[in-house]
């Protein structure tokens, strides 16, 4: 009688100590409810929030803020104020639906930071940010699968400089584009361009220009590989620019990074062919066009690439050595100096390739191919596009110009924008780093532009 009176009295003062107990000492592995409806009210998608242990994890992607050092920031932001201020909070930034970057820190830095409290140097010193490749969702809400973006902006800039009878020419296009995700990391994309401007007549003596043209259609799966691993393998058709680069196949691109992303060393090959559409008007009958695809079977074009870059820490400075075969067949080296300044990017660089002239002497060195160049990106406006939604029309986001001092086929990439480079680059770490205070800035314009208008 004695022992069962101890076990009511033990249960019952365990129930009390239940019944008393703070909210928050004993919680479940389920994350705020209220905080997957607000990213999904402000446009994130791929969506997924957990608590693991003592830290909310949080799985996003935006394509509706242009910048994404800015998104990132506002997801973590949003994710902090959601839990208690001693937690810590991660968000996995991701990419066609897959996991590339997380950024980490205690929650109440985070709103401190965001409130202007906490200076952001010491920030910086007190957030996590690394690639995390292999941190995937359990599940997804507001899945961005098959949702079709229409973009409209400019298009190809080409021009030529110093011809007899005319000092240049040049051709301006806008430029259309179909892109969706058709499961996670598959993407597939299709462009027209429309001629706006010339002058001096056609680029390369090439009607195709003046006229609606296809662009590129190609299909592109990017998968991680491990935390800090990233490939892609694009198949299509590709539109480089010149009807003489233009090519159809497969291009496999292979990266790894350190978790800071200060050095990089990758690969890439691909197995092309030349196809090309053109339009001419120099057959009968006089003054009649035709348009024909010039298509080269099988493929017989095999470039290839190995290359090596760093990134020196609190510059946004990336210096890329590359050697390899090049889209004509000629072989070299590659190395282009990138300075970013947020969403600008300024690109120089110089190419050394074993490129001979027609007719000249194959051990001629005088006739080895030095090209120079630069490359400009910068930012279009808006700095927020519309929601995401079954289909979207949307502005372009960036517009890009390229410059070759010494005219000629040595030296030619392959360009698909859609190489690893092409897809991470803005998620390196240490430039999400050195771009806090402008994603902060952002992240509060936003705030106040979305504010219902008195």
């Amino acid at each position: 009688m004695r022992v069962h009176r101890r076990l009511i009295f033990v249960v019952g003062w365990v129930c009390i100590v239940f019944a008393l107990a703070p909210a928050g000492a004993f919680e479940s592995t389920l994350a705020p409810p209220q905080l997957v409806g607000q990213l999904e009210a402000r446009g994130y998608e791929n969506i997924d929030a957990q608590l693991v242990g003592d830290v909310l994890v949080v799985w996003c992607e935006n394509r509706r803020i242009r910048y994404p050092v800015t998104w990132m920031s506002e997801a973590l932001w949003l994710a902090a104020s959601s839990v208690s201020p001693e937690r810590r909070v991660r968000v996995v930034a991701e990419k066609f639906g897959r996991p590339v970057v997380a950024l980490e820190a205690r929650a109440e830095d985070v709103v401190r930071w965001m409130a202007q409290e906490l200076p952001t140097a010491l920030f910086r010193d007190l957030l996590t940010a690394e690639y995390a490749g292999d941190e995937y969702p359990a599940e997804r809400a507001n899945s961005s699968l098959r949702r079709v973006d229409l973009t409209l902006g400019p298009g190809r800039l080409l021009s030529q400089f110093g011809l007899a009878g005319a000092w240049i020419k040049a051709d301006f296009d806008a430029s259309a584009r179909l892109t969706t995700a058709l499961v996670p990391g598959l993407a597939a994309s299709g462009w027209m361009f429309i001629p706006l401007y010339n002058k001096g007549g056609p680029v390369d003596v090439e009607d195709r220009y003046s006229e609606v043209r296809p662009g590129s259609f190609l299909v592109s799966l990017f998968q991680p590989l491990g935390r800090s691993t990233f490939s892609t393998a694009t198949v299509g058709a590709f539109e480089l620019g010149r009807w003489q680069y233009d090519t159809y196949g497969v291009t496999v691109d292979v990266d790894h990074a350190t978790l800071d992303g200060r050095w990089t060393v990758g690969a890439s090959v691909g197995y092309l062919g030349s196809a090309t559409y053109r339009v001419r008007s120099d057959r009968p009958p006089p003054g009649e066009r035709y348009r024909i695809w010039e298509i080269v079977w099988p493929p017989d074009i095999w470039p290839y690439e190995a290359r090596v870059a760093y990134r020196f820490d609190g510059l946004d400075f990336h210096v890329i050595g590359r050697w390899g075969r090049f889209l004509n067949g000629d072989r070299g080296w590659r190395l282009d100096l990138r300075r970013k300044f947020g969403e600008v990017e300024v690109t120089v660089f110089g190419i050394k390739s074993d490129y001979r002239l027609g007719g000249a002497d194959p051990v001629d060195r005088n006739q080895v191919r030095l090209v120079g160049g630069m490359r400009l990106e910068v930012p279009i406006f808006p700095r927020q596009r519309g929601m995401p939604r079954r289909f979207r029309v949307t502005p372009a986001q960036s517009f890009a110009w390229s410059y070759r001092y010494r005219p000629g086929d040595s030296g030619i990439d392959v360009t698909t924008e859609y190489r690893v480079e092409d897809l991470v680059g803005e998620y390196n770490p240490g430039d999400l780093r050195n771009n806090l205070d402008r994603a902060r800035a952002q992240v509060h314009s936003i705030a106040r532009s979305d504010e219902p208008k008195q």
